[in-house]
């Protein structure tokens, strides 16, 4: 089929190899958040960002494309934490760096589902938004997938 990435299995393996994080929830919880304070602390939120198809174009029109196709999906995994005795985020953004590292050792190089995916990548990482006390991060990975027919 040729349906979206479903993140589920990321979500999932966030819930298994990073005990730490006290829930993982997809976009939809995430979108639902209403304040940067509503954010629990501890909790990561995987997000799909895109897909892409990065094969060429056909050099002659009206041909048909593979049925089979390896698009890169993009996705986020927002981090929330929150420490109260800073002013500017910046000790909250010590606190979040062990949850920072465990993500990242469990989505690095992990592949998803059953010969359905290729290995996660890392993109880059970064402060989404913060208050005095609570801090949003961002992590960005990639992987390629496999859709369509055989």
């Amino acid at each position: 089929m040729f349906m979206p990435l479903d993140t589920s299995l990321i979500e999932q393996r966030l819930r298994d190899a990073v005990p730490e994080l006290k829930k993982v929830e997809g976009a939809a919880e995430y979108a639902a958040v209403q304040d940067i304070r509503g954010f629990t602390p501890g909790s990561a939120y995987v997000v799909l960002a895109g897909e892409k198809n990065l094969e060429e174009p056909e050099a002659q029109p009206g041909l048909r494309r593979a049925a089979r196709s390896e698009p890169l999906a993009t996705f986020g995994v927002i981090i929330a934490v929150r420490n109260h005795s800073g002013r500017n985020g910046s000790e909250a953004l010590k606190d979040a760096m062990p949850l920072i590292g465990a993500v990242r050792d469990a989505l690095i190089g992990w592949t998803p589902g059953e010969n359905q995916m290729r290995p996660i990548a890392w993109v880059k990482g970064d402060v989404m938004d913060y208050d005095k006390s609570t801090l949003l991060w961002a992590d960005v990975f990639t992987t390629k997938r496999f859709i369509g027919g055989s």
